[in-house]
């Protein structure tokens, strides 16, 4: 589990309105690029795609949100399902890092500017 709080460090991930007028949250340099393919209905998770020089990893995360005094908001992600390629040259531990930076960066609904803090937690079987 690591948890965010919005000064915490430099982020190479935006999140950017496309041409289409969808939203994604990119790093250029390393090139990978979050995208949010099914938003949640209540009850189930929201479906991510998170493309990583081409390949492509699928992920589900439940989020729960707190709103605070400040009117910000405390936001946990809950990974519980992980579909990647198996061409995919990433261990466990690193696939998890570009999880949590890439939703770090998304904050919620693609702005971190009503987020006090972010958690990701992913489940044991992940």
């Amino acid at each position: 589990m690591m948890v965010y709080s919005s000064g915490d460090r430099e982020m190479a991930f935006v999140n950017e309105r496309k041409e289409d007028g969808t939203w994604q949250t990119i790093d250029r340099e390393k090139n990978l690029v979050l995208q949010e393919v099914r938003g949640g209905r209540p009850q189930e998770p929201i479906e991510f795609n998170l493309n990583i020089a081409g390949e492509n990893i699928y992920f589900n995360a439940f989020r729960r949100m707190k709103q605070l005094e400040t009117k910000k908001y405390v936001v946990e992600w809950r990974i519980v399902q992980i579909f990647s390629s198996p061409l995919l040259k990433l261990d466990r531990s690193q696939l998890h890092a570009l999880i949590e930076e890439a939703l770090d960066a998304y904050g919620s609904t693609f702005s971190r500017k009503y987020v006090e803090s972010l958690t990701v937690i992913f489940s044991p079987n992940l």
